[in-house]
């Protein structure tokens, strides 16, 4: 019997070592191809918040702890108490990652944000304005971050990931429904 203990404990440690591996690498590798493969064919850009990564490792980490909590704690009721409590931060680390996630389509704007479930979906005429931040390094100019407001009172802001880098469509997409294409700075 005590072999069978030991296998337990070794099995548990090897799958708290994949998931704390994972924790690093999932997030990326994994989940982002996932959540990406069940939008929208139509999307022409999709991008996540850096949020995102962090609630996927987060999510992972728990779960590693869980399998490290089987292998080393003997008290069945502290160990099935904490395990579930882990068990739930990590199923919401990576439910919150999937969920995470904004793309654009040649009718509309869609953004689910960190730390929510349900997404929202813009038309173009819902948009008041775009607004570019610009910055000028080496003479260089570039765009630092970008801001949508929108005509319900919400504004978005991205200052990294892919539409820092193809948002050209939404700006002329927007203009042409009657928003307001602003460039700030410079």
């Amino acid at each position: 019997m005590h072999d069978v203990v030991d296998q337990r404990r070794v099995i548990s440690f090897t799958i708290a070592i994949i998931l704390f591996i994972l924790a690093f690498l999932g997030p990326a590798a994994i989940l982002l191809p996932l959540k990406t493969g069940f939008i929208t064919r139509e999307a022409e850009l999709i991008g996540t918040s850096g949020w995102s990564l962090i609630t996927g490792g987060i999510g992972f980490l728990a779960l590693a702890a869980v399998f490290v909590l089987f292998a080393v704690m003997e008290n069945q009721k502290k160990k099935w108490t904490f395990s579930l409590v882990l068990l739930a931060v990590g199923v919401t680390g990576i439910l919150l990652t999937v969920k995470d996630y904004y793309y654009y389509t040649p009718e509309h704007f869609v953004i689910n944000g960190p730390f929510t479930l349900t997404s929202e979906t813009y038309e173009w005429s819902d948009f008041e304005s775009v607004t570019e931040n610009l910055a000028k390094e080496g003479g260089t100019l570039y765009v630092e971050s970008l801001e949508f407001k929108m005509r319900d009172g919400e504004t978005y802001h991205f200052d990294r990931g892919m539409i820092l880098q193809r948002y050209q469509p939404v700006v002329s997409a927007v203009t042409a429904s009657g928003g307001e294409h602003i460039r700030n700075g410079g």
